[in-house]
């Protein structure tokens, strides 16, 4: 049971997550209508699967209660994604929208790691900027938090981190910061569609990597 309740809080964490991009979006481009959207996969590789596609299975349940439970929050998730989709459409006229866990991690079930997640954006529309938090740089030499506009593999990004800090002291340890200090959106366009990509866990180079993989399973 202790795993099945780990998958369960990272489905929980990633229903969060849609809301989140759901406020996020709102600056995406406004609709022009007439597009099919695709439809996102359940599962984009071994390592992310749709929260809404997390199966028992997936989730290492080792009772009928424990089953249950991940069928639960899968629905749950299901009815999140659902809830985006019609909030989304109602400013873009439609769109496609699903949240992706690091299923791995998150069954491993480490209490001192957060299990990489992202949320999938598709709309209809010519990209715009991708300027979450203003346009303007922050260098947290004195705060530790950082934030800037930059492009990756082409793709028009915002990244948002922090310094690493020892749990410990909460002094800086001075090493590079990894994913999990990351906030990362990043933005594409492709036949008349945007597509959008909002990960917390993974860094830039991450984030950029799954939504070139995005665009090309969807293609």
């Amino acid at each position: 049971m202790r795993i099945a309740r780990s998958t369960a809080a990272g489905i929980i964490t990633g229903i969060v997550l849609l809301a989140v991009v759901v406020g996020f979006a709102v600056g995406l481009p406004e609709a022009t209508g007439g597009k099919d959207l695709p439809k996102l996969p359940d599962r984009l590789d071994s390592r992310f699967v749709a929260l809404s596609a997390v199966t028992p299975e997936d989730g290492g349940a080792t009772s009928s209660a424990g089953a249950e439970q991940i069928k639960a929050f899968a629905a749950s998730a299901q009815a999140s994604e659902k809830k985006a989709r019609k909030r989304l459409g109602e400013l873009y006229g439609e769109a496609e929208v699903r949240s992706y866990l690091d299923l791995p991690a998150t069954v491993a079930g480490n209490p001192q790691a957060r299990p990489a997640q992202f949320s999938v954006t598709v709309v209809p529309g010519d990209a715009g900027l991708v300027i979450p938090s203003g346009p303007f740089e922050i260098d947290g030499a004195q705060t530790g938090a950082h934030y800037e506009l930059t492009e990756i593999d082409g793709y028009l990004c915002s990244k948002l981190w922090s310094d690493p800090v020892d749990p410990m002291t909460g002094l800086p340890t001075g090493l590079e910061p990894s994913g999990d200090s990351y906030q990362v959106e990043c933005r594409a366009e492709r036949g008349g569609l945007t597509y959008d990509i909002y990960s917390s866990g993974l860094d830039p180079e991450e984030t950029a990597h799954y939504l070139d993989l995005v665009l090309r399973r969807t293609a």
